[in-house]
């Protein structure tokens, strides 16, 4: 691919063309004002009726053309700006395709090689359940995976309502950690709160959506030896505030607000597909509650705090 020249950049041109505008509007109005001080010396000079000669109707075009300047170059701005956002959401869709290409080929690539594996290689029972445990494990990655587009389509869709039920939260997150433990083999989930129990409305499909990708996340990201996740739950006035941390990698200051963007990837990292937390967000905001990131740095673990302001 040939690089473009640095004449032909959208930000050289932009600030040319406000350049242009600018130099235009200035050069117009010292000609008008070196005009109308010649004019001033004929009139005082040959003593003529000034008022015929300067009419109030040449500063009100002045200012009007003035005001079509302004309006000219807040839409250039604003074209810019728009311009920009289109390359930035380019370059995200990139990152994942290219972070979601990585998430299918992998899987499926293990797939092949297990089958292949068994079709040439006749194997004890032992070594069978092993291999089928590992294959069932892609193919679920794979499930997750494709999933995660249905679950984007349909909150995107605004044509579809969420099912709203009276649920209680506290047994859901119990029930949740204990019917999916294969969520986290590879670490534990703790779950603590003084609450015996809250209702609110709730989507529960969506409900479970949220804490599945939060969990997964958290383990994703996460290298430590022994990796924990805490799920904390608690009340504040009418609200429920819930916490998710972790001890994994941690998040830059600069990156706590653009993890919730759609296909953001912390550092174009190629794991996960650039959903999860967009996905999270999605669900919270479709809830009326709020979410935000907080961590102390890099390498300092993340907590995911979202809260429920009062009943929907």
């Amino acid at each position: 691919m040939i690089k473009s020249r640095w004449f032909y950049h959208p930000l050289f041109i932009f600030i040319f063309s406000l350049l242009a505008l600018a130099l235009s509007l200035f050069l117009y109005i010292r000609s008008y004002l070196q005009v109308n001080e010649a004019l001033q010396e004929v009139v005082h000079k040959y003593n003529l009726n000034a008022k015929q000669i300067f009419q109030s109707e040449t500063w009100v075009l002045i200012l009007t053309l003035s005001l079509l300047v302004s309006v000219i170059l807040a839409g250039l701005l604003i074209i810019y700006i728009y311009y920009q956002k289109i390359i930035q959401l380019y370059r995200l869709q990139q990152n994942f395709i290219n972070g979601f290409t990585h998430e299918l080929k992998t899987p499926i690539a293990s797939l092949q090689l297990f089958l292949e594996t068994f079709s040439r290689h006749e194997l004890e029972r032992v070594e069978q359940l092993r291999y089928l445990d590992y294959m069932k494990r892609d193919t679920k990655r794979l499930a997750d995976n494709v999933n995660r587009i249905l679950q984007l389509g349909r909150l995107e869709d605004r044509d579809v309502k969420a099912d709203f039920k009276d649920e209680d939260i506290v047994s859901i997150i119990s029930e949740f950690i204990k019917n999916t433990p294969h969520l986290f083999d590879e670490g534990q989930v703790k779950f603590e709160t003084s609450l015996e129990s809250y209702f609110m409305q709730i989507d529960f499909a969506l409900f479970e959506m949220l804490l599945m990708n939060l969990v997964t996340n958290a383990f994703i990201y996460n290298k430590s030896r022994e990796k924990i996740v805490t799920i904390r739950l608690e009340t504040m006035g009418k609200s429920l505030i819930m916490d998710i941390t972790d001890n994994g990698v941690g998040l830059d200051k600069a990156e706590l607000k653009k993890v919730f963007r759609k296909f953001y990837q912390v550092g174009k990292s190629t794991k996960g597909s650039g959903l999860g937390l967009y996905i999270v967000h999605s669900i919270v905001r479709l809830h009326k509650g709020e979410i935000s990131a907080h961590s102390d740095g890099v390498g300092s673990g993340t907590t995911f705090r979202i809260v429920f302001k009062g009943s929907l």
